[in-house]
C-alpha cells in the first residue's frame, strides 16, 4: 500500500496516540482510533499496519481493544474476506462506554486499594513496625490521595450525566 496521509490526519493520529498514552494505554491503540476516525472508508488490518508503520500483531491487538470498548466496529466489505474496521462516529457513545468499562472500574479498584493501604499503615503504626514520623508522613500523603479520590468519586456521577 502506497497511500499517504494528509497532514491533518497525521496530526489527529498523533494526538490520539498521545491521549491514549496519557491515559496509560498503548499509544498505537490511540493512533489506530485516530486513523479510523478520519478514514472515509473502512480499513483492513494490513492497511492499518502499513499506514501507521506498526506490526500487524500490534494493529490486531489495538483493534480488538477498541472493539471491546465499542469505539470501532468490524465491517464486511463485499468481495473481500479480510476483516475491515471503521470508527464509531458518535464520540459521546465512545466516551460513555469507555467510562463504564474502563475508568469507573479503575476508580473503584483504586478506592479499594487505597483503603487497604490505609488499613495496613494503621496496623504497622499500632504494632510499632514504623516510626511515628513515618506514619505521620505516609498518613498525610495517603490522606491527600484519599481526599482527591473522594472528590473524583463525587464528581464522576455528575460527569456521567453529560455522557
Amino acid at each position: 500500500m502506497t497511500a499517504t496521509l494528509s497532514k491533518t490526519r497525521l496530526e489527529f493520529i498523533e494526538a490520539g496516540g498521545r491521549l491514549w498514552q496519557l491515559l496509560g494505554l498503548p499509544r498505537s491503540t490511540g493512533q489506530i482510533y485516530g486513523l479510523l476516525h478520519l478514514s472515509p472508508k473502512p480499513l483492513s488490518l494490513d492497511e492499518i499496519a502499513a499506514l501507521l508503520s506498526i506490526s500487524k500483531a500490534s494493529a490486531s491487538t489495538g483493534t480488538r481493544q477498541l472493539i471491546s470498548w465499542q469505539a470501532i466496529r468490524q465491517v464486511w466489505v463485499q468481495g473481500d474476506r479480510r476483516d475491515y474496521f471503521e470508527s464509531v462516529a458518535d464520540l459521546r457513545e465512545v466516551l460513555r462506554t469507555a467510562y463504564h468499562t474502563f475508568f469507573k472500574p479503575k476508580m473503584e479498584k483504586t478506592e479499594d486499594r487505597l483503603e487497604l493501604l490505609l488499613a495496613t499503615l494503621e496496623a504497622e503504626h499500632k504494632s510499632g513496625d514504623i516510626t511515628k514520623d513515618e506514619y505521620d508522613f505516609c498518613a498525610k500523603r495517603l490522606g491527600g490521595i484519599a481526599s482527591l479520590q473522594d472528590k473524583l468519586t463525587k464528581v464522576l456521577p455528575l460527569a456521567e450525566k453529560f455522557l
